[in-house]
């Protein structure tokens, strides 16, 4: 215990741990910070987000086929809210605006005669426009809108979805799960859009943060160790030859405890948007983003998040402290650290969190499908390599002859 703990501070040096927090707060403002700030991207996204808060309290997790009439009077409450305060607003009640009806009129004809003639906008209707669209609740009407639209048209949306994969020769298993969803009550879900998005964002950054933050940590220990000749003097003792052992079990404990601070405090400010309110809400739903391959509630689905990140972590720890064992400098460490970070970290870290479970191409649009828990697997490949490399590194150390 007593090897373990000082193979631990040398781990966790003040220097390495003030150059982590510095580069982490520079990173979290440059990447993460703007999907907290724009947690939902908009005001029609913020619009959505608002209505759906209030439905989820009403009506649970789900919006049913008889929950849906109460919609066309909630519309109805909006856009008399709306005619009152469109009076309040002088620019409207100049260019004769007085309720929703007019308004809209007026607002189809403009952007028509744009379309129609390719013309240039006209900058006072433009300015009259979005100073009625800020002192109304426009945006929140246009959400509604098209909540009833999607919500109506979903059974028709929903069997189209699962002919044009048919006839685009999509895998079978595609089609069974798009089938089944298409008849089972979580294409009813009120999960917003925005939370899915920014979830997506957040996680891709938090995955890369943690690998970036363990390479950083767990880079210099060995090369240290080697430079200073410590290894002949730990064989020179019976219990100094399988220290091995020691150092690589304090590696993969301190970025297992650096993973999960890392989670922790990504968690506090992403959490404080308020998306725990839909943790019940199943990952398909009224507003699509990826057809999911599990029967998951948003709530499981961080769970699962979180797990992903944390097996990558310690597999790009057992990968960066098998390379530092045989790393003879400070420059050969760098050399192999930063191929290291970008494959693991920008490249599998993005991947594995941008829009895990669900549907999806290899990469960005292209390749073939992924399959149905493929990054799972993917996980568990570079856990079980990063400790594989670290336990043969271990057996290696302990066969070698003593010089």
């Amino acid at each position: 215990m007593e090897l373990l703990k000082w193979e631990l501070r040398k781990i966790w040096r003040p220097g390495i741990l003030a150059a982590i927090l510095l580069l982490g707060a520079v990173y979290y403002w440059m990447f993460p910070q703007f999907y907290i700030e724009h947690f939902c991207n908009g005001p029609q996204s913020e619009a959505q987000f608002d209505l759906a808060s209030d439905w989820v309290e009403r009506y649970g997790p789900t919006l049913e086929p008889e929950e849906r009439a109460e919609l066309d009077e909630q519309m109805a409450e909006e856009i008399t809210a709306f005619d009152t305060q469109i009076t309040a607003i002088p620019e409207a009640a100049a260019a004769g605006l007085t309720d929703y009806k007019s308004f809209l009129s007026f607002r189809g004809d403009y952007l028509n005669g744009i379309r129609n003639t390719d013309g240039q906008a006209d900058m006072d209707v433009e300015a009259l426009l979005y100073r009625v669209y800020g002192g109304t609740n426009w945006y929140r009407i246009e959400a509604l809108a098209d909540t009833l639209e999607t919500y109506d048209t979903q059974e028709d949306h929903r069997a189209l979805i699962v002919s044009n994969r048919q006839q685009l020769a999509q895998p079978e298993a595609m089609v069974r799960r798009e089938a089944e969803l298409a008849s089972s009550d979580m294409i009813h879900s009120l999960l917003p859009s925005s939370v899915k998005y920014s979830t997506q964002e957040y996680g891709k950054d938090l995955a890369v943060w943690c690998v970036l933050s363990i390479v950083l940590l767990l880079s210099p220990t060995l090369v240290r160790d080697r430079l200073r000749n410590t290894r002949p003097m730990q064989w020179a003792s019976r219990r100094g030859r399988p220290v091995l052992n020691v150092q690589m079990g304090a590696a993969l404990l301190s970025a297992l405890v650096l993973a999960v601070v890392n989670i922790t405090v990504y968690v506090i400010p992403f959490l404080a948007q308020g998306p725990l309110q839909f943790a019940a809400c199943g990952l398909d739903g009224i507003w699509e983003w990826g057809t999911p391959w599990f029967d998951w509630t948003y709530g499981t689905y961080l769970l699962v998040l979180a797990g992903l990140i944390l097996a990558l972590s310690l597999g790009a720890a057992g990968l960066t402290a098998f390379l530092s064992q045989y790393s003879g400098n400070y420059i050969a460490m760098l050399l192999k650290a930063v191929p290291l970070f970008v494959a693991v970290g920008v490249v599998l870290g993005s991947w594995l969190l941008d829009r895990p479970f669900t549907f999806r191409p290899l990469w960005d649009g292209y390749g073939p499908w992924v399959p149905k828990g493929a990054e799972a697997v993917a996980a568990a490949v570079l856990l079980a390599l990063g400790l594989g490399l670290c336990a043969l590194a271990c057996r290696r150390q302990r066969k070698r002859e003593l010089l």
